[in-house]
């Protein structure tokens, strides 16, 4: 405060003058849009409209997020509808990228001018070699396809006689990779969100397909039927009955929720359809889903992992909120929002109210992500609906990250994270693309032209460590690997998983918080094949590459 007083003369002092003080410095945000300066510049839509329309408002923004070449950079395949070739991003360091889909042999197109119509790209080494290959859903009845990796930074289409070509579900929307059999290889589940089915008569709905991979090269089969996938997955006693011909699933993962090896099934899906399936370690699952706690309703993304560090894996699955009743579309959309599904010994317990991560508007991709690397997993995920709809509630959408206060609730902080974004989101990956020790974000959305926006994550308070797996062949990327990293009193725990964000996968790399701890006290993996790897002292802010024991 500034005092200033007059003096001489008879008259008094004047009452003094206080100054209005500056307002207070903004803090630093923790996350800086790089989209600018990262090469991943591109064009966005839709010539040949689908039906249902609604899918190209929903599918044409997936990506898919690995090493494809192999220099421990995080890549990633972008589909952007059909106006142009899908996108491959070789990154080249320090948040460039640089596209290199025709160099790569994936600037695959239906014509001169236009592509095919893709949804959930996924990278996964389907045929064990050590390199990833590439799976693309095809969507309105385009074909879905397997491009296998060369080993040479290029692809090759291998569809034609994988069985993947005999795949007849219109609308493939999203994919996971998991080994449900414990046979090595890696199983494919994929989603079909606006496929038409006969419920009267179901048969094979393609959802569940076996790898069967031999040296001839990639061949999956349909087991979804003689696994007991098929007809449960249509047929929940609570579906609404207007949408009983229709298949509603959009994001699938493999997980093991029970805690043994076998690798259990989730799969997000709308209307009311979200489902868990138990693995009887015979090749067949039994739909476990409980009805009173699977209550999402619209289901869109998920994010499995333990955020509760209680050693076993949870959901988080995006929804619609619908405060407004003229908004909410006749009563099929939701007005309960995001559900966080707890793990309790197996089942799951609904925590949302008590988490507070229920308001997301609508909600799409999301990501378990530890935003400060404090040991304590955060969630990040888009939202929104376009301006052109009715459902006028969702057109500003702000993206949320829900900030874990490491006792079970969380608090929306994307304002101040620098995350509070208003895009029509879709896709998500969350990776640590810079190599630097923290996680950074790239969101996908509907935009025609700047369609991705990257977040570089400028965290440099606490400690890390990144933890990668080589797994035995065929699976080379330890899907279903449990690491496990004990620092003090807190222990933290991953699942390796090739699943599905909503149209989009995460890489398999894991990059652990450490707060302000100098080492992990101990690090163990479990490897899908039940073998054990301890590993002590192992000091913070290190890359480490931990083999299989038939490896050593």
């Amino acid at each position: 405060m500034i005092m200033m007083t007059a003096c001489g003369g008879n008259g008094s002092a004047p009452p003094p003058v206080q100054a209005t003080p500056p307002p207070p410095a903004r803090p630093q945000e923790q996350f800086s849009d790089v989209t600018a300066s990262s090469g991943i510049n591109y064009t966005n839509g839709l010539v040949n409209v689908l039906d249902p329309a609604d899918l190209g408002l929903i599918a044409s923004s997936g990506v898919a997020s690995g090493d494809f070449d192999d220099d421990d950079d995080i890549d990633v395949f972008i589909v952007r509808g059909d106006i142009g070739p899908n996108l491959l991003y070789r990154n080249s360091g320090n948040l460039f990228f640089e596209e290199v889909a025709a160099s790569a042999g994936l600037a695959y197109t239906r014509s001169a001018t236009e592509n095919y119509r893709h949804s959930g790209p996924m990278f996964a080494d389907i045929d064990g070699d050590g390199d990833l290959d590439l799976f693309l859903g095809g969507l309105g009845g385009d074909p879905s396809l397997i491009f296998e990796n060369n080993g040479n930074s290029t692809f090759s289409d291998v569809t034609a006689g994988s069985g993947i070509d005999t795949l007849t579900a219109t609308d493939n929307i999203s994919a996971a990779f998991g080994d449900y059999d414990l046979d090595g290889d890696l199983d494919l589940f994929v989603a079909h969100w606006g496929t038409q089915r006969d419920f009267l008569s179901p048969g094979d709905t393609q959802h569940l397909w076996r790898n069967d991979t031999d040296a001839s090269g990639i061949k999956f089969q349909s087991v979804s039927e003689s696994a007991g996938i098929s007809p449960t997955i249509l047929t929940l006693p609570d579906g609404l009955a207007t949408q009983q011909l229709w298949d509603f699933t959009f994001a699938p993962t493999f997980a093991r929720i029970n805690d043994d090896l076998y690798p259990d099934i989730l799969s997000v899906a709308d209307f009311n359809y979200s489902q868990f399936f138990i693995n009887n370690q015979d090749g067949t699952f039994s739909n476990a889903t409980d009805t009173d706690v699977i209550i999402d309703g619209n289901g869109m993304g998920s994010a499995v992992a333990d955020y509760d560090n209680d050693g076993d894996l949870d959901w988080f699955v995006t929804s619609i909120e619908c405060h407004q009743d003229s908004d909410c579309n006749g009563g099929l959309l939701s007005k309960i929002g995001n559900r966080l599904y707890a793990n309790q010994d197996g089942a799951f317990v609904d925590k949302t109210n008590e988490a507070g991560v229920a308001s997301g508007g609508w909600g799409w991709g999301a990501c378990f992500i530890d935003f400060e690397n404090d040991g304590d997993l955060d969630i990040y995920h888009t939202n929104g609906w376009p301006l052109t709809d009715d459902l006028n509630e969702f057109m500003l959408d702000v993206s949320r990250a829900f900030v874990a206060d490491g006792l079970g609730r969380f608090e929306d902080k994307a304002e101040e994270l620098g995350l509070a974004d208003t895009e029509q989101g879709r896709g998500v990956v969350c990776a640590d693309f810079d190599n630097d020790g923290d996680v950074d974000i790239l969101q996908l959305h509907r935009s025609a032209a700047g369609a991705a926006t990257l977040w570089r994550n400028d965290n440099d308070s606490n400690n890390f460590l990144s933890v990668k797996l080589n797994g035995a062949m065929p699976n080379t990327q330890a899907a279903g690997a449990r690491i496990k990293v004990t620092s003090g009193v807190t222990t933290q725990m991953r699942e390796i998983s090739i699943g599905s964000n909503f149209v989009s996968q995460n890489p398999t790399v894991q990059t652990f918080g450490l707060g302000s701890a100098t080492q992990a006290d101990v690090v163990t993996i479990q490897w899908p094949d039940g073998l054990i790897s301890i590993l002590t002292d192992v000091q913070a802010g290190q890359f480490i590459t931990a083999d299989h024991p038939d490896l050593l």
